[in-house]
């Protein structure tokens, strides 16, 4: 890319303006970014480039060689790359500039702007989307600037105040809400679809929970052996599911799948060997694991994303106070960076 002085600019699409179906369009595998970053590359006004997507966002971080038409070229890049139209794409997204967008950062990773607020897992994620922008040579003076002061902004906010009190994450509440309906879990069954981080959580937290019976699948069995090992739990294969899924009163899945776990027809010849026995489904995936038809199955009970967040929105109360505290450190940090990447020529003033 060039070495040109541009604007820094922000295109994101996420949980606060856009519907889970809409969202999920925008969802991508590690290949994906790839893929897009190269899209990025041959358009002319794309400098600096860094894309971060996770279960609830999408966002592209650039510094734009044309702040007038950096984000309509932006945007046509992405209409070429989704085949998702321009008009649509412009109504799912939200932009931003230069210290509002330094600020949507440094909220980002403190996760201030998760959907279930305070989560920690998402710093992690902003890390290693910054790990993969560097090492493929898209991360310049200005994002390398921007993100390495971010990221202590973001710590700031962690250690300062009590965003993150509680081990506050979207596998607890997950099991919390099972624990919630079944009243207990020493004499539930519980299958973990996924043996990624989330995956991993909802393990651990099934475990302090009292679950002491619980499967864990995925694609690989030398993985799932891995986390079962750890956490104890029955090691199963996620293409097998149809022959194990009646052991099972609770599915948690948070998996890349290229189509549906259940779907409304599977569930519904289940159903006839459960015998009334209730099933419920919490999708922690984007896109979604679980079709959502299967909601309409007798004794089926199906919960996604937005439906957790709903639920921890009730404890959200709690930490109104360090809300507010951090977005005033995140706007006073934001302030900072933006001029001190001004006196460093890295952006232009306007």
């Amino acid at each position: 890319m060039n070495s040109n002085n541009g604007e820094l600019l922000l295109i994101t699409v996420n949980h606060e303006t856009v519907p889970m179906e809409d969202r999920e369009r925008y969802s991508l595998d590690k290949d994906q970014v790839r893929k897009l970053y190269e899209t990025l590359r041959e358009t002319s006004i794309v400098d600096e480039a860094l894309i971060l997507s996770t279960c609830n966002r999408f966002e592209l971080y650039s510094k734009t060689i044309d702040p007038e038409k950096g984000a309509d070229s932006i945007i046509e890049a992405l209409q070429k790359f989704y085949r998702i139209d321009a008009q649509s794409i412009r109504n799912h997204a939200v932009v931003q500039e230069g210290q509002a967008a330094i600020k949507h950062l440094i909220e980002v990773s403190a996760g201030l702007k998760s959907q279930i607020v305070g989560e920690a897992e998402i710093f992690g994620q902003v890390k290693d989307a910054y790990a993969m922008c560097q090492k493929l040579g898209y991360a310049g003076s200005l994002l390398n600037r921007l993100f390495q002061k971010g990221f202590q902004a973001a710590k700031l906010i962690r250690h300062s105040t009590s965003i993150g009190e509680g081990q506050i994450n979207i596998s607890n509440v997950a099991v919390s809400l099972s624990l919630k309906i079944f009243g207990g879990l020493d004499h539930t069954s519980a299958l973990i679809v996924g043996t990624g981080e989330i995956g991993e959580k909802t393990a651990k937290a099934l475990r302090s929970r009292g679950a002491k019976s619980f499967g864990v699948a995925s694609h690989s069995l030398e993985r799932t052996q891995g986390v079962a090992e750890t956490w104890g739990g029955t090691p199963r294969v996620v293409s097998e599911i149809e022959s194990y899924l009646n052991e099972y009163d609770i599915i948690i899945s948070s998996t890349e799948l290229n189509e549906p776990l259940l779907t409304q027809s599977s569930l519904e010849q289940l159903n006839r060997q459960r015998k009334n026995r209730p099933l419920f489904l919490i999708d922690l995936g984007l896109p979604r694991n679980i079709d959502p038809s299967c909601a309409a199955v007798d004794d089926v009970y199906l919960y996604n994303l937005d439906d957790l967040a709903k639920i921890a929105e009730d404890n959200l109360s709690e930490r109104r106070a360090a809300i507010k505290s951090s977005e005033a450190i995140a706007a006073k940090k934001s302030e900072l960076i933006w001029k001190t990447l001004v006196n460093r020529g890295l952006v232009s003033f306007r």
